[in-house]
C-alpha cells in the first residue's frame, strides 16, 4: 500500500489558513484532514491467454468464400490459490412428473450440495410446480444456516404442472438478493419437462445475462425441451447437461461446486471485429449479440483452472489479388480476475492471413489437425442446429441441414481416419430417423378411398417406421455435441 499526501494549491492553502484562524476565535477544535491513501491495484496474474490460428495459413486468392479461425482460450493450472465466494441459486422443478423416485434423488443432490459449499458463501433454493416458492430465501451459509436449509429442502415435494418460467425469475430475484461483487454467481436449473409457457424464457435469459448471472442448465430424462435449456445456458455463459438417471444428479451437482471453486476468471465477455470486406456469419454452437460495428459479442461465463475452450468462428470474405495482405478480425476478451483481484483485464489477438492462387502452397499451407477439430465441431453444430429446427416445426428443414453434415463429416473421417468423426457421421444418420418425434404427430394412414374411374388412392401416406428409442437417440445426440461445443 502506498501513502502520499495530496498536493494543495497556494489559494487553497490561504483560504484553509483564513478558515482556521476564524474557527479559533470561535473556539471549535480544528483536526487536521487524512492523508489522501492511494490502494495500489494487483497486477495481472497473467493466467488467461488467447490466440488463434487458421485451417490453412495461405488462402485462395480471386475468390468468394467462407474462412473459420479457430480461437483458444487457455487458463493455467494454479499451484496455490483461495477460491472466491459462491452465490449459488438451486431452481428445482417439483412438478408432477418427478414424483417418486426423481424427487427423492433431487432432494438428496440439493442436500449434497449445501454439503460442499463453504462459510460465508451464499445460498438459495427455488422449486416450481404450477407455482413457484422460494424454499430458501437467499441465506449465508455457516454451521447454524446448514442445519435449517437442509430442513427446508426435504420438505421439498412433487406436484402440478411445469412453472419453469416463475420459478426462473424468481431464481434470478434470489441472485440479485445474494449478488457476490467479488464472487461467482450462478443459477442452477433442473427440470424433467416441458414448460407451461416458453414465452417468458428469452427475457429472462437476457435478465441473466445482464446481471451477469450464469446459468448452468440440467435436463433430466427424456422429456424436458433440451433446445430451450441450452439456449438458456449458451446465452447466459453457462453450461447444459442431460442426466438420463435422477441417481446422477448429486454427482453433478457436487461437479459443479468443483468447477465454482476453481473460477479464476469471471464474466468473461468476446468482442469479434471484423476486418474491411469480411463478414462474420457467427461461433458454432453459440449465439452473440449483434455489436454496432458488424461485430457480434459472445457471454462465455466463467474460466476454471487448468481449462481451455475452443470457438470456431466462420468469417466469409471477397476475392483478393494475389499475395494480399487479409484483415480477417480483431477479438477482444474481456473478463474479472478471479486469482488476486487484479479488476478488469482484456487480452486480444490480430487475425489475418495471405491470398495465394498457387495450388501448391495452399496445399502446403494447410493445418491437418485444426481442419481435423473444425470438422468435428461444424457436424457436432448440426446436430443441435438440426434437433432446434425439428423442435421448431421444420422437419423438412431438419433433414436437409443432415443431408448435408453428415457426407461432408463422412469425408472428413476417411481423410483424416478419424474414428471419432465416423462415429458423429453414423450419429447424424440415426438422428435423421429420431426427428419426427420433435414435430407434430404424423397423422395415421386413412383407408383407401374410391375415385373417378374406379382408381383408388390413399389420403395420407403412412408415415415411415420411427426407432422406439427415439426420445433416448434425440438427448443423447445433443448432449453429446453441447458436451463438445462447450469444451468439456
Amino acid at each position: 500500500m502506498i501513502a502520499r499526501t495530496a498536493k494543495l494549491s497556494p489559494l487553497f492553502l490561504a483560504l484553509s489558513l483564513a478558515a482556521l484562524v476564524g474557527c479559533k476565535k470561535e473556539g471549535i477544535e480544528i483536526k487536521p484532514p487524512d492523508p489522501v491513501v492511494a490502494v495500489a491495484r494487483a497486477a495481472d496474474p497473467e493466467v488467461v491467454s488467447l490466440a488463434s490460428a487458421l485451417p490453412q495459413k495461405l488462402v485462395a486468392a480471386d475468390k468468394v468464400g467462407e474462412i473459420r479461425v479457430r480461437l483458444r482460450i487457455d487458463a493455467a493450472k494454479l499451484k496455490h490459490g483461495k477460491r472466491p465466494p459462491i452465490n449459488v441459486v438451486l431452481v428445482m422443478d417439483s412438478s408432477g412428473s418427478m414424483e417418486g423416485k426423481a424427487i427423492e434423488d433431487a432432494r438428496a443432490a440439493a442436500l449434497t450440495l449445501v454439503d460442499g459449499l463453504a462459510e460465508g458463501d451464499h445460498f438459495a433454493v427455488v422449486t416450481f410446480d404450477s407455482l413457484a416458492h422460494v424454499l430458501v430465501p437467499s441465506t449465508t451459509i455457516d454451521a447454524a444456516s446448514k442445519g435449517s436449509i437442509r430442513e427446508h429442502i426435504k420438505t421439498m415435494a412433487a406436484r402440478g404442472t411445469t412453472d419453469l418460467a416463475g420459478g426462473l425469475s424468481a431464481g434470478l430475484a434470489e441472485a440479485q438478493r445474494g449478488y457476490l461483487g467479488n464472487g461467482v454467481n450462478r443459477v442452477v436449473l433442473l427440470s424433467d419437462g416441458v414448460p407451461n409457457d416458453e414465452s417468458m424464457m428469452p427475457s429472462l435469459s437476457q435478465q441473466a445475462a445482464a446481471m451477469r448471472v450464469s446459468i448452468t442448465a440440467l435436463g433430466l430424462g427424456l422429456e424436458y425441451n433440451e433446445t430451450l435449456l441450452a439456449s438458456l445456458a449458451q446465452q447466459t455463459g453457462g453450461k447444459f447437461h442431460f442426466i438420463e438417471d435422477s441417481a446422477k444428479v448429486a454427482s453433478v451437482f457436487a461437479d459443479e461446486v468443483l468447477r465454482l471453486e476453481r473460477v479464476v476468471a469471471q464474466n468473461l465477455a468476446l468482442s469479434l471485429l471484423p476486418g474491411p470486406g469480411v463478414t462474420i456469419e457467427g461461433v458454432l454452437g453459440h449465439s452473440g449479440a449483434p455489436l454496432a460495428n458488424r461485430g457480434l459479442q459472445l457471454s462465455l461465463g466463467d474460466l476454471g483452472e487448468g481449462t481451455h475452450r475452443d470457438l470456431i468462428v466462420r468469417l466469409r470474405v471477397g476475392p483478393h489479388r494475389d499475395g494480399a495482405s487479409l484483415e480477417l478480425m480483431d477479438a477482444v476478451l474481456g473478463f474479472q480476475d478471479a486469482v488476486v483481484g487484479a479488476g478488469a483485464l482484456e487480452r486480444r489477438v490480430f487475425v489475418a492471413a495471405r491470398t495465394s492462387s498457387d495450388p501448391a502452397a495452399l496445399a502446403a499451407s494447410r493445418e491437418p489437425e485444426i481442419e481435423r477439430q473444425i470438422a468435428r465441431a461444424l457436424a457436432d453444430a448440426a446436430t443441435v442446429d438440426a434437433i432446434a429446427l425439428a423442435r421448431g416445426g421444420q422437419i423438412a428443414a431438419a433433414n436437409t441441414l443432415i443431408d448435408r453434415a453428415e457426407p461432408e463429416a463422412r469425408e472428413a473421417a476417411k481423410q483424416f481416419d478419424d474414428a471419432d468423426l465416423r462415429g458423429q457421421a453414423d450419429g447424424l444418420v440415426k438422428l435423421r430417423k429420431a426427428l419426427p418425434t420433435l414435430g407434430p404427430a404424423p397423422q395415421p394412414a386413412q383407408a383407401l378411398q374410391p375415385m373417378a374411374g374406379g382408381i383408388q388412392a390413399a389420403d395420407v401416406i403412412a408415415a415411415p417406421m420411427i426407432p422406439a428409442d427415439s426420445p433416448a437417440t434425440v438427448k443423447r445426440s445433443h448432449a453429446r455435441a453441447m458436451r463438445r461445443l462447450q469444451g468439456e
